[in-house]
C-alpha cells in the first residue's frame, strides 16, 4: 500500500502533498541568474524590434547591442582623452526626437583628473543596420559616482559632433573643450565663462573601437 493511501485510511482529512514546482526547489542565486538572462533576453528583443541598428554600430555585429570606443583630443592647452560606451535608447527625447543612444563616459584632463560623464546622443530618423557614414551628435554631462542625480552643477559638458567611419567616430568637439576648461586644464565654474569665446576652438577627434583598459592607458600615459 503506498503511503498516501495509508496516510488517507489514518486521517480521512488529509490532503495529498502538493508537488514542489522546479522554480521552488531552485535556490536564490540560481533564481537571480534565470531573473539575469531573462532580463537580458527581453532587452534584446526589444532592441532587435525597435533599434536593430544598435546590434551593428561600428559595422561589426555584437550581440550585446553596445559601442565603446575612445579617442584623444589635442588642444593648444594639453591632451584630452576621451571613453565613451553608448546603446540604443527608447526615441522621443525632446532634445534627439529621433533613434537616440545613452550611455556613459570618460573624459581625462591634461591635469590627469578623471570625470565620469552621462552621455546622450542621436542619429537620423530612418537609419538602417549599416551605421556607415551615418552622422551622430554627443553630448555629456558630468556626473558624479555618487550623487549624480542630486548634483546641482553637471560641469564640464562637452559635445561630439561626427558621423561613423566604421569602426569609428570621426568629428570634432564644436569648441566644447575650449568652454568648458580653462588654459591650465582646470573646469570653469558657473559665472567663469561668461567672456569665453562662442563656439570656441574647435578640436577634432577620432573615437576608435576600444576599450576602458585603453582609456586608462592612455590616460597614464598622459599624465
Amino acid at each position: 500500500m503506498g503511503r498516501l493511501a495509508q496516510r488517507l485510511l489514518k486521517n480521512p482529512a488529509a490532503k495529498p502533498d502538493r508537488p514542489h514546482s522546479r522554480l521552488g526547489r531552485l535556490g536564490c542565486l540560481p533564481r537571480l541568474i534565470l531573473l539575469l538572462i531573462g532580463s537580458l533576453v527581453l532587452v534584446g528583443l526589444i532592441t532587435a524590434v525597435f533599434a536593430p541598428w544598435g546590434f551593428f554600430m561600428g559595422g561589426k555585429f555584437n550581440i550585446f547591442g553596445y559601442w565603446q570606443g575612445w579617442g584623444t583630443l589635442n588642444t593648444k592647452n594639453g591632451k584630452y582623452v576621451l571613453y565613451v560606451r553608448l546603446y540604443p535608447s527608447p526615441s522621443g527625447s525632446r532634445i534627439y526626437p529621433h533613434p537616440t543612444v545613452k550611455g556613459v563616459g570618460y573624459l581625462c584632463s591634461p591635469r590627469g583628473q578623471i570625470f565620469n560623464m552621462h552621455l546622450r546622443g542621436g542619429m537620423r530618423r530612418g537609419i538602417g543596420t549599416n551605421t556607415d557614414g551615418e552622422k551622430i551628435g554627443l553630448s555629456m554631462d558630468y556626473w558624479p559616482v555618487f550623487g549624480g542625480t542630486f548634483a546641482t552643477d553637471h560641469r564640464p559638458s562637452i559635445e561630439v559632433r561626427g558621423q561613423w567611419r566604421n569602426p569609428s567616430i570621426v568629428g570634432d568637439d564644436f569648441g566644447s573643450i575650449s568652454r568648458a576648461f580653462k588654459p591650465d586644464g582646470s573646469v570653469y565654474q558657473r559665472g567663469q565663462d561668461a567672456h569665453v569665446a562662442y563656439p570656441g576652438d574647435i578640436v577634432p577627434v577620432t573615437l576608435g573601437a576600444g576599450s576602458y583598459s585603453d582609456f586608462q592607458n592612455a590616460c597614464k600615459a598622459n599624465r
